[in-house]
């Protein structure tokens, strides 16, 4: 399952490697999107929301001590600014077995400011429909049951929402699609976060809209097993509560 979360730094060429099915991203192309750091180790995406705030899933949530995100950067080992987290409020409800309510709020130490490589993503109003254009970033895992082919450059691959009936066929997630989850990725395989990517944005394509918060899957890029986000709008007044 792409649940697993890195604590450990891998390096592969900038060009050597993509997102499954993506491609690299540009400088600023996403510039509300962080990465997680333990103790400088890589493990998990984030969303900056506002100066202070940062969305993750819950089950990236790692104790405070040397706890830090990074903004305004496509590549993890330079550029970019790095702030301290000083707390943490994953949801109250989150279940680590069926992965429901995977969200969590961190806030920062001190504020970012907005440039041209850092900004704030909005959250959605309303979930996604079916078909909808979603484009997902992250530096995760490039190479689905390859450990550490984590790339240095961001990456990002372009995919659609599919609904929650498909997702939940036998042929598929068999019922395990469950409220304030929602499925995005392609039916067929090919296309899809991986592990790493937790915790990062599944953006409205074309927008800074963030629709989503990557959570889990079985496998990755895998045919009827599309990745698993958590649904943003579900949770957007609880967002909203705790930032």
């Amino acid at each position: 399952m792409k649940v697993l979360i890195f604590v450990f730094l891998a390096f592969c060429g900038a060009n050597a490697d993509k997102i499954i099915g993506g491609s690299a991203a540009s400088n600023n192309q996403f510039p509300s999107i962080v990465f997680q750091e333990k103790s400088g180790s890589f493990f998990c995406g984030g969303t900056l929301i506002n100066a202070n705030h940062v969305l993750t899933a819950a089950h990236c949530e790692q104790n405070l001590i040397g706890l830090t995100v990074t903004a305004g950067t496509t590549t993890r080992n330079s550029g970019g600014v790095t702030i301290s987290v000083s707390s943490k409020t994953p949801h109250e409800n989150y279940n680590s077995n069926t992965f429901q309510n995977d969200i969590m709020i961190l806030t920062l130490a001190s504020s970012y400011t907005t440039s041209s490589s850092i900004g704030f993503a909005t959250l959605a109003f309303s979930s996604p429909s079916a078909g909808a254009g979603i484009t997902v970033a992250g530096w995760g895992d490039t190479n689905s049951g390859v450990i550490q082919s984590l790339p240095n450059n961001l990456q990002y691959v372009n995919v659609a929402v599919i609904s929650t009936s498909d997702c939940n066929a036998r042929t598929a997630y068999n019922g395990q699609i469950l409220s304030g989850m929602i499925c995005m990725g392609n039916m067929s395989g090919g296309e899809d976060s991986c592990q790493g990517d937790s915790g990062g944005p599944a953006y409205l394509s074309g927008t800074t809209t963030v629709a989503g918060v990557t959570s889990w899957g079985y496998g990755c890029a895998q045919a009827n097993k599309p990745g698993v986000y958590t649904d943003v709008a579900y949770f957007r007044s609880w967002i909203n509560s705790n930032s």
